[in-house]
């Protein structure tokens, strides 16, 4: 009889945590499903002084934060790693769409990697 009621109680756990990893993916999904975008203007910009390139990146990663939403109040000390990933994967596509070398590299420094050369 206490065997029984370990291993029910241990099957309501286990369902338990199995929703509530289901309901956080597929808030996750759905967040990630829809496509959003901000177009950020940098023609008022001359990509090679790097006090423009350091501008640019600052207007990209507000618009960045910008499409990924607030991040998680849950998370009171330290950031959401799903909104931290959204935010560097949105920085990262508009750099590569951008395709400008001194923005590149700026970005690598940002990661704290070595441009390469």
């Amino acid at each position: 009889m206490y065997t029984m009621k370990r291993i029910l109680i241990s099957a309501l756990i286990a369902g338990l945590v199995c929703l509530g990893e289901a309901a956080l993916f597929a808030e996750a999904t759905s967040a990630a499903e829809l496509p959003q975008s901000v177009t950020v203007r940098y023609t008022d910009l001359n990509l090679d002084r790097p006090a423009d390139v350091s501008r640019l990146y600052s207007r990209i990663r507000g618009a960045a934060e910008s499409v990924c939403g607030e991040p998680d109040p849950a998370y009171d000390f330290w950031v959401n790693p799903a909104w931290q990933r959204c935010v560097n994967d949105a920085i990262g596509r508009a750099v590569f769409q951008v395709d400008r070398p001194a923005l590149s590299a700026y970005y690598q420094r940002q990661l704290g990697r070595s441009p390469a050369a």
